[in-house]
């Protein structure tokens, strides 16, 4: 397997685990109905952004691969 693959494809796999991650933390706090506490916007921020910037990194290091040829 070409190293660019195996590089998107740990990028992409780390991003959908932590997208899975910040789903189950959203839906455990929604059933126990608790809430984070004020100020933690960045902290929400974050835990939605990152995986996007994950997958989308792997995306784009696969499809950068593809097209230069990269061994």
């Amino acid at each position: 397997m070409k190293s660019y693959v195996k590089l998107a494809s740990g990028l992409i796999v780390s991003g959908a685990g932590l997208a899975a991650l910040e789903r189950m933390t959203a839906t455990g706090l929604n059933q126990a109905h608790l809430q984070l506490p004020g100020g933690s916007d960045l902290l929400v921020s974050a835990m939605i952004a990152v995986p996007l910037v994950l997958i989308g990194a792997g995306v784009l290091v696969y499809l950068g691969g593809a097209i230069l040829g990269l061994k």
